[in-house]
């Protein structure tokens, strides 16, 4: 025989009640997550000065030989940031119990290419020093380049925020305010996040609205460890 399984209402029960050591484990992630994104954007201007993009390949060489490390840790930043961050999305989705609406099944596809994306570039960073150290320099200047062409791979890909909106309209697990906010930055998010494959006086705006999304993340973790 079968063991028994719970029922979809014992299920839901267990969802619209979340113990408390779950939700503060999920507001950690988020918390957590955002700090580490924070710090790999802000890597650039108070970590180690990140060459410009017309860098060429000695430039390149001689950053990597001054600051092998901190390009290794912006890559380990970028990809725990946006696991955790995912995970805390990925936490509001069932909580909300979304894993059957089709908002949900978004949030999630769109998390997951956010990952995807942040392993790819991650590994861009990898190569960068991998490539340099083993003297293949041309190589080393191609996946620096890759990098800022990630930039705007990150801006067309589904936003996380835009559908987790609709996640959260209907759920009270934050307050009522944080689904109107996450619509807006998301939808803000694709608009500039697409103008900018066209100009770069988009890619600023884009920027600024990734921050917001950093600043909701924070804001959202906080008020779920805090909701009683």
């Amino acid at each position: 025989m079968l063991p028994s399984s719970k029922s979809v209402s014992e299920i839901n029960e267990d969802v619209s009640s979340p113990s408390i050591s779950f939700r503060i484990m999920l507001s950690l992630a988020g918390i957590f997550g955002v700090m580490a994104l924070l710090l790999y954007f802000a890597a650039p201007f108070v970590i180690f000065p990140f060459p410009q993009a017309n860098a060429t390949s000695a430039q390149l060489a001689q950053s990597v030989s001054n600051y092998q490390t901190y390009y290794l840790l912006a890559a380990w930043l970028q990809g725990t940031g946006s696991l955790l961050s995912v995970v805390f999305v990925l936490g509001l989705v069932y909580l909300s119990k979304a894993w059957t609406k089709f908002s949900g099944w978004i949030t999630m596809l769109a998390s997951g290419t956010v990952v995807v994306l942040s392993l790819i570039e991650g590994s861009y960073f990898i190569d960068i020093v991998l490539a340099t150290a083993n003297g293949h320099p041309e190589a080393a200047l191609t996946s620096f380049d890759l990098t800022f062409v990630f930039i705007h791979s990150f801006f067309i890909a589904p936003s996380i925020l835009l559908p987790l909106g609709f996640v959260l309209r209907g759920s009270r697990i934050l307050p009522r305010f944080f689904w109107s906010w996450a619509l807006v930055t998301g939808l803000a998010f694709q608009i500039f996040g697409f103008a900018g494959l066209f100009t770069n006086s988009a890619t600023i705006p884009a920027i600024m609205i990734l921050i917001i999304q950093e600043v909701w993340f924070l804001a959202a973790a906080i008020s779920l460890a805090l909701r009683r």
